[in-house]
């Protein structure tokens, strides 16, 4: 299986309605059922159902034929109220700056609003490549939810 799913997959494959997604993770691979269900902050442990929902949504939608489960693991997703990253310097606290709010991307997006925080704290700015993209740093920045 370790072959197909490098030859086949690719580093991230997800289905449209972003219902469910995996990640080759060596000779395994890693599955979400990519739900929001909403949680107070708390010591995150993976749900039976949810491990076995993730597992049905991949198997519905590919030839794979996952059956078994190594291990599991669960992790609280954060999102901004307009569901952007929040990304930048804090209106009302000097020295401090934000990286949150990537909900289920992080995977996704960390390298680039990486590379976007470290240009804000050394004052250069977004990297090139994002704002030629038409990404500002008011789209992500936490003072758009300043009031």
């Amino acid at each position: 299986m370790a072959e197909l799913l490098q030859d086949l997959l690719g580093p991230l494959v997800c289905d449209a309605a972003h219902t469910w997604y995996l990640k080759p993770e060596g000779p395994n691979v890693l599955v979400s059922p990519a739900d929001e269900t909403p949680s107070p902050p708390c010591d995150a442990r993976a749900d039976e159902a949810d491990v076995a929902l993730g597992i049905e949504r991949v198997n519905e939608a590919t030839t794979l034929g996952l059956r078994s489960v190594l291990s599991s693991w669960a992790g609280l997703r954060t999102f901004a109220p307009d569901r952007v990253p929040v990304v930048g310097k804090d209106p009302r606290r000097s020295g401090l700056f934000w990286l949150a709010g990537q909900g289920g991307y992080g995977i996704q997006t960390a390298p680039a609003v990486a590379r976007c925080l470290a240009g804000l704290v050394a004052g250069t700015g977004l990297p090139p490549d994002v704002t030629a993209l038409g990404v500002s740093e008011a789209q992500l920045s936490p003072a758009r939810f300043a009031t």
